[in-house]
């Protein structure tokens, strides 16, 4: 670790380095915690009064994982005043990764990822290791969640995001425009999860997040029509018929660039159901 940059964090964002500094000096004491990183914008040094700490800890093979958890929950409790903390497996992860998302006193987030710690090898863009023990954070930047999709994962982006469509289509049948404004957010983040996989943007499961966080920060046309008023049935109408056409465009770059077949008949049926809800 650049000992420059945490003294640069706590120069600018004293709150965050003190819980960043707590954290490092119980992973160094223990050899359970393997090594800790620190990533986003924190990690890029862009960061303000306003960002939480993401970030990871692993833990080796011979820890078993029903100790992990309450000790990672420990650890967390150890280095600040916690208001609160959830321990959670994340959608797709497996089950001996799990997140904390704790909120402390003084007002600073901490989003921590605890994993085993051979499943992340090196630095990825806008990360810092703050300690590595056994030089895992070395080298070439791998693991699952930093690449591409693998063939069964876009294909379940793509498909869900179809699937959502015939329900906007039918909601906006009934005149449940709420309910059609859920459905569109829905669509909306599987399409920006496969614009980032289809422009080699890390983390690309992220969407959003992801496209906002790494060069060269690009977001798709038409990407503001796919927001609507939920209690106004053109509005919602509009928005259907924008994050339809964003869906194909992405799922398109995405087969293209990744080599996968996304073509489902889903989009033609979807497309049928919508033109009908909207005329």
């Amino acid at each position: 670790m650049s000992v420059s940059w945490l003294d640069d964090v706590t120069a600018r964002l004293p709150r965050h380095g003190r819980l960043i500094r707590a954290l490092r000096d119980v992973v160094v004491a223990d050899d359970r915690w393997r090594w800790f990183d620190v990533g986003c914008s924190i990690g890029a040094g862009d960061g303000d009064e306003l960002s939480d700490i993401d970030s990871g800890i692993g833990y080796p093979e011979w820890f078993e994982t029903v100790e992990v958890w309450p000790l990672a929950e420990q650890l967390v409790n150890t280095v600040g005043e916690v208001v609160d903390v959830l321990v959670h497996t994340m959608d797709g992860s497996p089950p001996e990764i799990r997140r904390l998302a704790v909120e402390y006193s003084d007002g600073v987030q901490l989003d921590l990822v605890v994993m085993p710690a051979k499943r992340m090898t090196g630095l990825r863009d806008r990360e810092v290791a703050i300690v590595d023990k056994d030089g895992d954070l070395m080298g070439v930047a791998t693991s699952q969640f930093y690449g591409p999709p693998d063939e069964d994962g876009a294909r379940e982006w793509s498909l869900m995001a179809w699937w959502w469509l015939s329900d906007v289509a039918k909601y906006l049948q009934r005149g449940a425009l709420f309910e059609a404004a859920e459905r569109i957010a829905l669509i909306r983040q599987q399409a920006l999860k496969l614009f980032a996989a289809a422009h080699d943007v890390p983390y690309p499961s992220f969407g959003l997040t992801s496209l906002l966080d790494h060069e060269p920060f690009e977001l798709p046309d038409g990407l503001a029509d796919t927001y609507p008023r939920p209690d106004d049935v053109t509005s919602i109408a509009a928005a259907a018929c924008a994050v339809r056409a964003l869906l194909a465009d992405c799922s398109r770059r995405a087969a293209i660039h990744l080599g996968y077949d996304l073509s489902t008949p889903w989009e033609t049926t979807a497309s049928e159901r919508l033109s009908t809800a909207t005329r």
